[in-house]
């Protein structure tokens, strides 16, 4: 079947498209993946956060494998800022965890987040305003001493139908930080991130609340674990295409151009109805319809100061043209100008006419009356 031009030309815009969105996406999901990273250096990586806890004696572990496991050793999990689904066997792995005695830390404001705090019966909901601010809820938080409020920026609040819990960062009674025990450990929930970061540890107040949320482990925490399997490291390999589209938004955005063609050309198939037949002869309508259409839209519109002030413009550019006057000067100047060049021209009645054709409110008779005048000057000058 031969394609039409119409045809290559869709084509060739669709694989345009294409190309530019798995570019975009491409770039998107690198700046995802280095975002709460371990290994990154950037502002909103947590390199800062893993050689810290080395200094402060708690070994970190560099594990990133082929296939989720928790490394057995690990005494905290931090999942900072998740950029991919966490499927019901990691979490039947991570739950039998907490129940031994770890304690996972979940942060983040994110859709991947949100579906973490949904295992736990948690719901994120946007704050009234965006919080500046928290004001520590409970004396728990003492080691090393916070004050209250600290500067730890939020969006997105807690809810939960569940009692059994402990508020441990709020905005307007909006709880952004809470715990919870699970068996013989514990889990950590928060909806802001940015204290977990390499920019967010340089304010002391955000170092202190970590410090704190590691004093809260279940038990002493000497080995722990930054969760970069779900950034994309599988491996010490970032994810695969096939990973790339089902869980980043680039890959959607393809998915969804791909399911939108194939929906379009489905609908392109169906008969609609009978094709309509196209007329065998055109009348087409002649300049003079096109004319008289025109002005009568000017005639309704009142647009007659207007049409008088084209008459003025074209008399005394059609009257000057062939002295080369400008016809933008005074009318008094500009007929002592032509008057010079023509001697014989009624310089008095046509300098009358000008200046009737400048008048306001002028009747829609007396317009025609001086359109009339003005077209003999235009034919016979």
């Amino acid at each position: 079947m031969k394609l039409s031009r119409d045809t290559w030309l869709a084509l060739g815009l669709f694989l345009l498209l294409a190309l530019v969105t798995i570019v975009a996406g491409v770039q998107g999901s690198n700046k995802d993946v280095a975002s709460y990273l371990s290994t990154s250096p950037a502002p909103y990586g947590t390199l800062a956060l893993k050689l810290w806890m080395n200094e402060l004696g708690i070994q970190t572990i560099d594990e990133s494998p082929a296939t989720f496991e928790l490394p057995e050793e690990a005494d905290i999990v931090f999942i900072i800022q998740p950029i991919m689904d966490i499927t019901e066997s990691e979490w039947k792995r991570l739950d039998g965890w907490v129940d031994d005695g770890g304690t996972l830390v979940l942060a983040g404001n994110g859709f991947f987040s949100f579906q973490g705090f949904g295992h736990y019966s948690f719901d994120a909901s946007l704050l009234d305003a965006p919080a500046e601010t928290l004001s520590v809820q409970t004396p728990l938080l003492s080691s090393p001493q916070l004050a209250t409020p600290i500067p730890v920026k939020a969006d997105f609040g807690l809810r939960s139908d569940e009692a059994d819990f402990v508020t441990h960062l709020a905005v307007n009674n909006k709880p952004v930080l809470v715990s919870f025990d699970q068996k013989q450990g514990r889990v950590i929930l928060s909806t802001a991130a940015y204290p977990f970061s390499n920019l967010g540890l340089k304010d002391e107040a955000n170092a202190k609340l970590v410090l704190n949320l590691i004093a809260l482990s279940a038990r002493k925490a000497r080995t722990a674990w930054l969760d970069d399997w779900h950034h994309g490291i599988r491996g010490n390999n970032i994810i695969g295409p096939d990973q790339w589209l089902r869980n980043t938004p680039g890959g959607h955005a393809v998915l969804f151009i791909f399911g939108a063609v194939f929906f379009g050309l489905l609908l392109r198939g169906r008969a609609f109805g009978r094709p309509v037949p196209l007329p065998s002869e055109i009348k087409r309508r002649g300049p003079l319809e096109h004319v008289t259409a025109i002005a009568n839209l000017n005639r309704k519109a009142g647009h007659r100061e207007a049409v008088l002030g084209q008459y003025h413009h074209r008399l005394k550019r059609h009257l000057g043209r062939r002295y080369r006057i400008d016809p933008s000067l005074p009318d008094k100047e500009y007929l002592e100008t032509l008057a010079k060049f023509n001697p014989e021209l009624n310089t008095a009645a046509l300098f009358d006419l000008l200046k009737r054709l400048k008048q306001k409110n002028i009747g829609e008779h007396e317009a025609v009356k001086l359109s009339a005048e003005a077209s003999k000057w235009l034919n016979n000058g």
